[in-house]
């Protein structure tokens, strides 16, 4: 996309794609491993998996948010900020600013100037 620090070799819509067909077998092989014992009776089965699979994707999502901090730190060191953290997942710097606030930290005001050396004429009193 025009304005962006990189470019891509496939469209966004691909990305999505691709990025759903491989977020959902990550889920199918992660699901039956955090799926508690099955009932010896087997009922609420379908129930479990899916409910299962939706702690799964839960989960997931917080360590996207994670690896998506640490991504921005990346950027960060790298040299980008918060207009380019902003361009690079389609929001604004502000909302850059907003969703890692102490990601990049800028002083508040500018150093002060160090006192000019006083010369002795500056304890001379002009009025006399």
């Amino acid at each position: 996309m025009p304005g962006k620090h990189f470019s891509l070799r496939v469209t966004e819509e691909e990305i999505v794609e691709l990025t759903v067909d491989a977020l959902d077998a990550l889920v199918r092989r992660l699901t039956p491993r955090t799926l508690g014992p099955r009932p010896a009776d087997g009922r609420g089965t379908a129930q479990s998996q899916a409910l299962t699979r939706l702690y799964v994707m839960w989960q997931l999502r917080s360590a996207l948010d994670r690896l998506e901090y640490e991504a921005a730190q990346e950027a960060v060191a790298a040299g980008a900020g918060y207009p380019q953290l902003g361009r690079a997942i389609n929001i604004t710097r502000q909302g850059a600013r907003n969703r890692w606030p102490d990601l990049i930290s800028h002083p508040t005001h500018a150093p002060a100037e160090p006192n000019p050396p006083r010369s002795s004429c500056d304890d001379h009193d002009p009025s006399l």
